[in-house]
């Protein structure tokens, strides 16, 4: 099977297109009234395996691979057995092939060699990690929520800072451009020995900042926002 490639003429995704895990769940609509949802595993917790993780349900799929895949120079995709060749080839697959199972990020050139073994290895219940080693991201799509393992924590940071970005500009009207990208620094200390649960639905747009709810327990309230500041654009953990 010859890997789908960006320089193809295929048409790319239309506009505003997105990708929702959740419509196939009999709980879709009441999940998406009450907004996307992030939990992520603590950057620093003890005994901790060299993976790091999050869960994600609501937001675009593709949004999520495009901040995974954003750093990386030479990105491919291994989704159920078929390589993409950056973000474009990964939407037009996307588009004929939703919902995907499992989709690996690969930094390098990826061969049938490796997106079998890949598929091999995820239908004997393994990781991708395992049998290939220039794996950096995996996502496993599910009915109701996608669970990302990274190599790199700086990626689940990067998912978060994506989340809030686009959550801010949609709650306040504006292009996602006008919004800054919250500092790493402030996901690091967020995510500092606990895990990070965000639920817009706890969200209180007020004239000078956007006020996000910070979770440690979902049977709890939100204690800690994460704040934009819509007079100076900066970004502030309370």
């Amino acid at each position: 099977m010859e890997p789908l490639d960006d320089i193809t003429n295929a048409p790319g995704p239309p506009a505003g297109h997105t990708h929702h895990p959740l419509a196939c769940s009999p709980n879709a609509l009441t999940s998406l009234l009450q907004g996307w949802w992030l939990r992520t595993e603590p950057a620093d917790q003890p005994n901790a395996s060299s993976l790091h993780g999050a869960t994600v349900c609501g937001p675009s799929m593709l949004g999520l691979c495009d901040a995974l895949a954003c750093p990386i120079a030479k990105a491919q995709w291994i989704v159920d057995g078929r390589i993409c060749v950056g973000m474009d080839a990964l939407a037009r697959w996307c588009m004929t092939h939703w919902p995907p199972r499992r989709l690996t990020l690969i930094d390098g050139i990826a061969e049938k060699i490796d997106a079998k073994a890949i598929g091999t290895a995820v239908d004997q219940g393994a990781s991708p990690f395992d049998v290939e080693c220039r794996a950096v991201a995996d996502i496993r799509v599910g009915t109701e929520a996608m669970h990302i393992q990274a190599i790199d924590p700086k990626a689940i940071d990067r998912l978060t800072a994506t989340l809030l970005r686009e959550h801010v500009a949609r709650c306040i009207g504006c292009g996602i451009n006008t919004i800054t990208n919250p500092p790493q620094d402030i996901m690091i200390r967020a995510r500092s020995g606990s895990d990070v649960l965000l639920r817009p639905i706890e969200t209180d747009v007020m004239s000078t900042a956007v006020d996000v709810g910070l979770g440690r327990n979902t049977s709890h309230p939100s204690r800690e926002s994460i704040v934009f500041d819509r007079v100076t654009g900066a970004w502030h953990l309370g």
